[in-house]
């Protein structure tokens, strides 16, 4: 589906709706606030979320009245955005800045955050007639709150590395609003520590499915009102990383998220705006085919895109849009390979003990995990990622705990107790074979191999290979079906098993059954997730296929 106009401010009276039955009429000093219901409180954020929606919508129906919904009515809009706006001066610190309620007091970040939502109603809202005073008047207070947010930010310091883009391009689009707002020198330190992007094109934060959205669009807005051009070439390159980590069904990649999208099947709603933006810049097809996918799907942050598409119009109805690219590669600097064939889309993680990863379509297998009951030093972790023809190899030296595997033997002198853990290190020891091993991974044609082979260490260490799919799915076996739980653990002793979803599968074969240990120790548990386990001693080879399938072999309940 093509991003519009018309579906895009659909959605938007839709959302506003929704925000609205969350906003507090009664009088009294939440009156006009929006409740966070998890919290049990009124709040800022989700005010200014009510008063950009609304104003959006109030100013789209005078900008494009052919396109935009009727309801709720203008009266309404302005009754509502009146006591939001109301909320907002009562909550506004003496320093301009706003609270997020849960973690952030006198937040400038959070400020910044507002008023980049505010400032399109700034810019759009004056083009409106001025015969509107209802209208007028609310615009005069909306930029009230945003001058003194910004004010407050010149000084107010922030917490996470994005934060520095959100302030320095919020501070610039106000600036360039306002007029009088003297932020260059603050935003100009602000750009002087340089962009945090990385030679594979990832932030600081690696959060593809929350914050790269963010600091993209706070890039162009620097770009936009400063012309800066380390600003656009970060966001360029970002948004190409996150073309690789995109899935065919508009979710993406977050394994390797430092943030708390870390292993989430989401929607980067937040990045449909800045591919948007980029393709307007670039005439670049793939990223307008990556807009309208994440639109597509998630539906969300349509007041950005509403004020986007009033101000520079549609993309042209005769634009190729192009499509996601079938391709495999390797990013060195994040340890991550990526694989996109058609509906397959499956990573391979360094440094961590989640290897591997598969969607397919409904299907997901979360994770693959490898694990030696071997003095606790036996969990396989990607000490090393090369790249292969077709794939790519992990290998796990099994060092990375001190004087494991192994004995600790005495020092011969006292040891303070409280100094046990530290002293370790200091001990000579008895030293044993690490679990070097290693794990192959290759696309076939309907999926991948994974080849898991141990290199050295002792024989007849307990180990074992886990499959944990997400919840949801059915397993089936030559002789048995059935639909497993969150937390439960199966065993594949041999042949094969196919876990699917609605008609989707993923199927794995061959079992392997040298065990029964359905908590091994050492091993990392999967409480939220469905285990499938195949079983070994060591020394192992064992050759793994995960093939997809769409409607051949679906099982019916």
């Amino acid at each position: 589906m093509a991003i519009e106009l018309l579906d895009v401010l659909g959605a938007l009276a839709q959302q506003v709706d929704a925000i609205m039955q969350r906003q507090i009429t009664d009088p009294g000093k939440d009156c006009g606030g929006v409740m966070q219901p998890a919290w049990g409180l009124t709040e800022p954020t989700g005010t200014v979320s009510l008063v950009a929606t609304c104003g959006m919508l109030f100013i789209a129906r005078r900008l494009r009245s052919d396109v935009a919904p009727s309801l709720p009515s203008d009266a309404h809009l302005l009754h509502r955005l009146d006591l939001a706006t109301g909320y907002l001066e009562r909550v506004q610190r003496p320093s301009g800045l706003i609270d997020l309620r849960d973690c952030n007091y006198d937040s400038a970040p959070d400020a910044a955050f507002a008023v980049q939502a505010l400032c399109p109603l700034l810019e759009l809202g004056r083009r409106l007639s001025s015969g509107d005073e209802e209208w007028s008047a609310l615009l005069g207070r909306i930029e009230g709150f945003v001058r003194r947010a910004t004010i407050g930010m010149l000084t107010g310091g922030f917490h996470t590395p994005n934060h520095r883009w959100v302030m320095a391009a919020a501070m610039a689009q106000a600036a360039s609003l306002l007029g009088d707002v003297p932020a260059d020198p603050v935003i100009e330190a602000y750009l002087a520590e340089g962009m945090d992007v990385d030679a594979d094109g990832a932030y600081i934060e690696r959060s593809t499915g929350v914050y790269d959205g963010i600091c993209d669009r706070s890039m162009f807005l620097l770009w936009e009102h400063k012309r800066y051009r380390p600003a656009l070439e970060a966001a360029l390159a970002n948004l190409s990383l996150n073309l690789h980590m995109l899935h065919p069904d508009g979710t993406i990649e977050t394994g390797a998220s430092r943030r708390q999208d870390y292993g989430k099947r989401v929607v980067p709603s937040a990045l449909a705006l800045p591919y948007l933006m980029a393709h307007r810049l670039t005439s670049d097809s793939t990223y307008l085919c990556a807009a309208d996918l994440v639109w597509e799907k998630s539906h969300g942050d349509a007041a950005g895109l509403a004020w986007y598409l009033l101000k520079y119009g549609e993309p042209n109805a005769g634009d190729v849009r192009g499509k996601l690219q079938d391709f495999q590669r390797t990013f060195s600097r994040l340890g991550l390979w990526r694989s996109r064939r058609g509906p397959i889309s499956a990573t391979a993680f360094a440094g961590t003990t989640r290897l591997f990863t598969l969607v397919f379509g409904n299907a997901e297998l979360f994770a693959v995990k490898i694990s030696q009951s071997y003095f606790g030093a036996g969990r396989f972790e990607g000490d090393q990622m090369e790249d292969q023809e077709n794939g790519c190899l992990l290998v796990s030296r099994g060092e990375h705990v001190v004087h494991r595997p192994g004995y600790d033997l005495p020092l011969g002198r006292p040891v303070d107790p409280s100094r046990w853990f530290e002293t370790r290190a200091e001990r000579p020891w008895r030293p044993l074979p690490p679990c070097l091993s290693e794990l192959h991974i290759s696309e076939i044609s309907d999926g991948f191999r994974l080849r898991y082979r141990t290199l050295e260490g002792m024989p007849g260490v307990t180990a074992q290979l886990a499959l944990d799919f997400a919840p949801g799915g059915i397993w089936e076996t030559e002789d048995t079906v059935l639909e497993p739980r969150p937390g439960q653990v199966l065993f594949l002793k041999r042949g094969h098993g196919t876990m699917t979803y609605g008609t989707d599968s993923v199927e794995v074969a061959p079992g392997a059954y040298a065990h029964r240990m359905w908590a091994m120790r050492d091993a990392e548990p999967a409480p939220e997730h469905v285990r499938v386990l195949l079983t070994f001693e060591t020394p192992i080879e064992h050759t793994l296929t995960v093939r997809c399938r769409h409607g051949h072999g679906a099982t019916t309940k």
